[in-house]
């Protein structure tokens, strides 16, 4: 189910009895079940188990009263096909909605209810941009750096919002005292954005850096394997569905895009396969962990 018709279901009025909402957005998911709730003129209710239904059900409170119950990753729903058969019946008059955090796609669950279930994938930037200016004004600068510094993730951006809200003092003051949080950089990521961009000269003054704070060169190599698959299958992708073609995230494709084109494909096929022969090579200890790095360094700058 799209989220479209999840909308459309709110300004008809005309709700399914059964929802089941997936995704790492888990604010908007909010947002939603509260308006299903407001619009539907029904108490939202949190609960353990659709078993907490049952002892309602006879009672004088269930028939006068109904509800939004919501529920999360329940096992006797996903796993219980007697309850799946009689849920209608269970749920009533109510409208229960179903969180799962991570849905199984090879179970018969999944692909009996797949219809029904709804993803929320995280906000893409220039949409989480326009959530973040209707809650406060903030210039298109300030705006990206929130959206940074919350790693794209709305409900973090919500806290921060809210901050700037109870202070007499601006984002920018907020953000230079500490109060607004700034993950630090990591040097390892700066180093393989530098690798990623053939940036000779930062590539090697990064390489220091990440020696000099102990990262551990396994680390580093996963870190360049991991991000330069990423490019890859941006880059090579004829999709106009690049999530749904690569299996990426959001955040990922927007991260793997910065880096697009700089190197040729044949390149970043070599620098994975450098990746994977380092790996095997400090597993059974035919190189010294030491040299790998550099020895994929000298071939691929």
């Amino acid at each position: 189910m799209e989220i479209t018709e999840i909308k459309s279901h709110i300004r008809d009025t005309s709700f399914n009895k059964f929802y089941i909402f997936s995704g790492p957005e888990w604010k908007v998911q909010r947002l939603y079940i509260e308006q299903i709730a407001k619009v539907s003129g029904k108490e939202l209710r949190y609960i353990d188990s659709i078993t907490d239904i049952y002892g309602k059900k006879g009672s004088k409170m269930f028939i006068q009263k109904s509800y939004v119950y919501v529920v999360r990753d329940d096992k006797e729903i996903t796993q219980n096909e007697k309850i799946q058969e009689q849920i209608d019946s269970i749920i009533g008059n109510n409208i229960l909605i179903l969180l799962l955090t991570a849905p199984d796609k090879r179970t018969k669950f999944y692909k009996a209810y797949k219809d029904t279930i709804v993803e929320f994938e995280a906000l893409k930037p220039v949409v989480l941009k326009k959530y973040i200016q209707k809650e406060i004004n903030l210039s298109d600068k300030s705006c990206d750096k929130l959206m940074e510094v919350c790693e794209y993730d709305y409900g973090r951006c919500l806290l921060e919002i809210d901050k700037i809200k109870r202070s007499d003092k601006s984002f920018e003051q907020l953000l230079q005292s500490g109060v607004i949080y700034q993950p630090p950089k990591d040097a390892i990521f700066d180093f393989v954005d530098a690798i990623l961009d053939v940036e000779v000269n930062k590539t090697f003054d990064l390489y220091q850096q990440c020696l000099a704070v102990g990262e551990a060169v396994m680390v580093m190599i996963t870190v360049l394997y991991n991000n330069t698959k990423a490019v890859l299958q941006v880059q090579s992708c004829k999709s106009n569905d690049v999530s749904k073609a690569t299996g990426l995230t959001s955040w990922q494709i927007m991260n793997a895009k910065k880096h697009l084109n700089k190197r040729r494909i044949g390149e970043l096929l070599d620098i994975i396969e450098l990746c994977q022969e380092a790996q095997q090579a400090i597993v059974t200890g035919t190189i010294e962990e030491e040299y790998v790095m550099e020895n994929i360094l000298t071939r691929i700058m």
